[in-house]
């Protein structure tokens, strides 16, 4: 499979693709831009910043969302790219990078072979400077395809890479059983000793063994298009691209010795293929090429916003644009998500706080679990004041929190509107709990200003619909309002003058 021919897409796709996984969860695909990028990462420095590698030789960044016009990197002048399965395919930043200035790429030069270089960063952090690279590892390339894909470091410190078998159909050359050559192998270096170029980890698995390569931590891969490690337990996931019939996911515990076999070409997914498959590690997932044709390894999500997505490997299919999510509990993989999308998928990536990002050649977009969890700021005496919600001129909405004579708390509300061009209120109040974070009740219209009376008599009052008000932060509510004939929606509302310090603790 040419992981990175141009499939066209027939679909349309909006700005926000919904759908509906097997677990019944609702899962979102937003695009944030229309940039093409065969790798997202960010560098864990605390900038915002997103990095999206191109497979014609740049990078580029976003910060705080906003795409920067100058690129991070542009090295086209020495990446080559003949085929579609060559380029610029991968960046990483060291651990602590921080107190760093340096980053790892990995690309395919003008001869066609493999690269992992190193690069500095200039005065200015949003500029690398593209002739400060130094060689770290190369590899002759006997063909254009199954160029592996992505650097990692390891919780160890240590730098891991999968490298493809060299390509054709069928492991012509018998690379990926071959200890003698790194390709077809998952390779693990030590490129932040200052040993150079690079330090062998004394506990690599092949150390030591006649005529092996040190470097070699896993081998029997044929083009692992994707690893990642989860960042919580430590644990590697290795998506390899199939041959005829399976495409699968490999896992690595973490505290691994390494020395793994994963089968290629003995075998093709559980399936042997050579007759002789003894010792093998077998993926722990793997699909037809009836379900799909090329993987796209994924992420394993660990950020906040969406607990029910905790611990799940997401991946996807480059052909089908199937994405799938995986999870594992004491060596027990279940299969959690499936969600189906026209997309071409090519890789994924995380940002700072661990939201998954999906690259595509049409864009680049963002999972979730329907809305992230909103902030959320407990009801007190602190909500009452004046209130307007940025936009709507001449309205506002007036709380007041008091106690009655029994010290029940209560909220009152009071919003000053046009109907029709002429001004009236709307009115409403309810017993709460202190701490509570949201409250709801009736809202009425008034023939004046009741709104501080919860015992009051509302019958003679027209009740036109419902509030949820839910404080947010000190100085930020939410409105959430239904009013039959006049509308229904969510209003973001801000405190006409700001309180801060003590006025919110």
């Amino acid at each position: 499979m040419n992981k990175l021919k141009h499939i066209p897409i027939i679909a349309l796709l909006l700005l926000c693709l919904c759908f509906f996984s097997s677990a019944q969860s609702e899962i979102t695909l937003t695009q944030i831009n229309d940039l093409s990028a065969v790798d997202l990462t960010n560098a864990q420095d605390g900038s915002n910043r997103m990095f999206f590698v191109q497979l014609p030789g740049l990078i580029l960044i976003a910060e705080n969302g906003v795409l920067l016009e100058q690129p991070f990197l542009d090295i086209r002048d020495r990446v080559g790219l003949l085929f579609d399965e060559q380029g610029l395919l991968s960046m990483v930043f060291p651990p602590g990078f921080g107190n760093k200035d340096h980053f790892y790429v990995y690309y395919t030069n003008q001869n066609g072979n493999s690269v992992i270089s190193r690069f500095s960063i200039s005065a200015d952090p949003n500029v690398a400077l593209p002739d400060s690279e130094e060689l770290i590892l190369g590899a002759l390339q006997p063909f254009s395809n199954h160029n592996g894909g992505r650097l990692q470091f390891g919780p160890d410190g240590m730098l891991y890479f999968g490298f493809g078998d060299g390509g054709d159909a069928n492991d012509p050359q018998e690379n990926a059983q071959d200890l003698t050559t790194l390709l077809g192998k998952l390779i693990r270096i030590d490129v932040e000793s200052g040993e150079q170029p690079y330090g062998i980890p004394d506990d690599n698995p092949f150390v030591g063994t006649s005529g092996a390569r040190d470097e070699i931590w896993a081998l029997g891969l044929r083009n692992p298009f994707r690893i990642a490690f989860d960042t919580q337990t430590g644990d590697l996931y290795i998506a390899d691209v199939g041959q005829a019939s399976l495409e699968e996911v490999n896992f690595q515990a973490a505290g691994s010795p390494g020395g793994q076999n994963y089968g290629w070409n003995l075998a093709e997914g559980t399936t042997c293929i050579s007759g002789t498959c003894t010792g093998l590690t077998l993926p722990v997932f793997e699909y037809a090429h009836n379900e799909g044709c090329s993987i796209t390894g994924g992420e394993v999500y660990r950020g906040q916003d969406y607990p029910s997505f905790d611990g799940v490997y997401f991946f996807a299919d480059f052909c089908f644009g199937t994405i799938w999510g995986i999870q594992q509990q004491n060596g027990t993989f279940t299969v959690t998500e499936t969600v189906d999308t026209p997309l071409q998928i090519i890789t994924f990536g995380q940002d700072e706080v661990g939201n998954i990002y999906v690259g595509t050649f049409g864009g680049t977009y963002v999972l979730t679990d329907g809305p992230p969890a909103q902030p959320s700021f407990p009801l007190s005496g602190r909500i009452s004041g004046s209130w307007i919600a940025p936009g709507l001129n001449n309205q506002g909405l007036l709380i007041n929190v008091g106690e009655n004579a029994s010290g029940q708390a209560f909220l009152g509300a009071a919003w000053f509107l046009f109907l029709d061009g002429q001004p009236f209120w709307i009115t409403g109040n309810a017993f709460f709990e202190y701490g509570a974070s949201s409250i709801s009740f009736p809202m009425r219209r008034a023939a004046g200003l009741e709104f501080l009376n919860p015992n009051g008599d509302t019958a003679t009052r027209t009740e036109v619909g419902s509030f949820m008000l839910q404080a947010r932060e000190c100085n930020k509510i939410e409105v959430n309002y239904d009013f039959p004939g006049l509308g229904s929606g969510v209003l973001e509302m801000d405190r006409l003058v700001a309180i801060q310090g003590v006025e919110c603790d």
